[in-house]
């Protein structure tokens, strides 16, 4: 499937199949084409394989244990190389998600590393002088080490790093991410402008708001598949798009719900402050007993910082955290799992070499009272406290359709693993659990599955959940209240429906195109 154009395609992906460590596939035959001169948006959830295609493209897989396993990419009409380097000097251009400047280098220093792969000294000359027309600051800034500039400022140094190569088509992978309203503004001007000097951009972002707003042709991968693609006039107009980015809502499971005995949530004016950043700015919601409750919002709202508040992990540099009347804000993440308060986490943190029943016995332990030693050593009160708890984790696995448990963990599929993760933050016997992404990366099928296995969770344990998800599709079905976050701040509260209609949310999400 590729993107219909009119102008000559100066990059052709046909077929592309990539694999990590041999094993995951990440992309599944991605197809599309770039038109010479223009800005082609990809857009996806975690997981769906945004930057794995710019790393293809690149030619940087293989520093992420990754490899091409078929398919073809013709640059120029040309077999791309295999090469970094030599991908670079023939004029295609990486900018990493994450500012990966120099650190311990100056603004300037960093601009002549990137000038290295330009071909020769006057495009060099001709290269700076346009990076100091686009961003005055670095020039300013010039003596200055690049770890000490703002967030936005090495976002520009990296863009201007990149643009020191003369590239003829520039990657930019999650430019946005973290970055204030102005600066966002900023850095889609700054493609514009770029794109307005001849360089063809190929722009990674889940922030479809910025993507949509300058890109000319779009395309949306799902699961390491092309799922849309079309003009981005067409695509922000397009239903499917609004869906998979603010979700509909999905069946729920009828299994009969216990009395929740879980005590309310209630986050009061909290705001989180990292140096000059602020991350949280003054935000609210309560989390009633025996609810899910949703926390969305795009890359850099604040969400997982509000998680790693609520655990214990951050400090609050301003506000409340109330569970059940106790305060949280000056507990340790110990002290605030004995409270009854269980986390998952985006990243799996499993052990892989281990079962599956031990990783669920490891989070029994605190309601062990026999101790690691005595465990270890298998006394006969032991022993027969172990089995106790054994029997109590095979239930809650039973409960989420795991049954392999004598199979170490890492022979799983990644939903299952998943599921894993979720049954032993469920074998501590939490009354409130907060949920990092259950679901990024999933296929649908292994989506469902974690969408049944939260729903029986809820219903049969009585819990309370915190949910923070990209997937809208997921988190509508599922919500009985939506907070949204942008940017540090909340800007929504309410129903699965109310937030579906809100402006901010809207324009949040899709920009003044929604």
């Amino acid at each position: 499937m590729e993107v219909a154009v009119t102008a000559p395609a100066v990059l052709d992906v046909h077929d592309l199949r990539v694999s990590y460590a041999g094993a995951v596939q990440a992309l599944r035959g991605v197809s599309l084409s770039v038109p010479e001169g223009s800005v082609v948006a990809v857009l996806g959830n975690n997981g769906a394989g945004k930057s794995t295609l710019l790393r293809a493209l690149s030619g940087t897989l293989p520093a992420q244990n990754g490899a091409v396993t078929g398919g073809t990419i013709a640059f120029a009409g040309r077999e791309q190389p295999r090469d970094a380097a030599a991908i670079a000097r023939g004029g295609l251009v990486q900018v990493p998600e994450g500012r990966r400047v120099f650190s311990n280098l100056t603004v300037e220093e960093n601009l002549r590393a990137g000038g290295l792969a330009a071909p020769d000294k006057a495009a060099r000359a001709e290269a700076r002088a346009w990076v100091d027309e686009l961003f005055p600051i670095l020039r300013e800034r010039a003596t200055q080490r690049a770890g000490l500039l703002s967030g936005g400022e090495q976002q520009m140094l990296a863009i201007g790093r990149a643009l020191m190569a003369s590239p003829k088509v520039l990657l930019l992978d999650e430019p946005s991410l973290g970055l204030a309203p102005k600066i966002v503004e900023r850095v889609g001007e700054v493609i514009r402008e770029i794109n307005d000097r001849g360089v063809t951009v190929v722009l990674v972002e889940q922030n479809a708001a910025m993507a949509l707003s300058v890109a000319d042709h779009a395309v949306v991968l799902e699961v390491g598949e092309v799922a849309l693609q079309g003009t981005a006039d067409e695509l922000a107009e397009s239903e499917a798009v609004k869906e998979r980015y603010l979700g509909v809502p999905r069946a729920t499971s009828t299994a009969e719900r216990v009395e929740s005995h879980a005590q309310p949530l209630e986050v009061e004016a909290l705001s989180v402050r990292f140096g000059g950043l602020a991350a949280l700015s003054d935000v609210s919601f309560t989390v009633e007993p025996g609810s899910l409750h949703a926390l969305i919002g795009p890359n850099g709202a604040g969400k997982s910082t509000c998680l790693n508040v609520l655990s214990g992990v951050y400090e609050a540099t301003a506000g409340s955290v109330r569970y059940g009347g106790r305060e949280l804000t000056k507990l340790r993440p110990h002290r605030i799992a004995a409270l009854g308060v269980a986390r998952t986490f985006q990243n799996i943190a499993l052990s892989p070499r281990v079962s599956v029943l031990d990783n669920l016995l490891v989070a029994r332990h605190r309601l062990m009272r026999s101790g690691f030693l005595a465990d270890g050593l298998r006394l006969p009160a032991a022993r027969r406290e172990r089995a106790e708890h054994e029997a109590r984790v095979r239930e809650i696995a039973e409960l989420l359709g795991l049954t392999e448990l004598e199979r170490p963990v890492g022979t799983l599929s990644y939903g299952t693993r998943k599921r894993v993760e979720l049954a032993r933050a469920l074998c501590a016997e939490p009354e409130l659990l907060l949920l990092d992404e259950p679901v990024a990366g999933m296929v649908r099928d292994e989506s469902a599955a974690m969408a049944e296995a939260i729903t029986r969770s809820r219903a049969e344990l009585g819990i309370s959940v915190l949910l923070v998800e990209h997937d809208m599709t997921f988190v509508m079905g599922m919500a009985d209240r939506v907070t949204v976050l942008d940017f540090g701040k909340r800007i929504a509260d309410g129903t699965p429906a109310e937030v579906q209609r809100d402006a901010e949310v809207l324009r949040a999400y899709l920009g003044g195109a929604a």
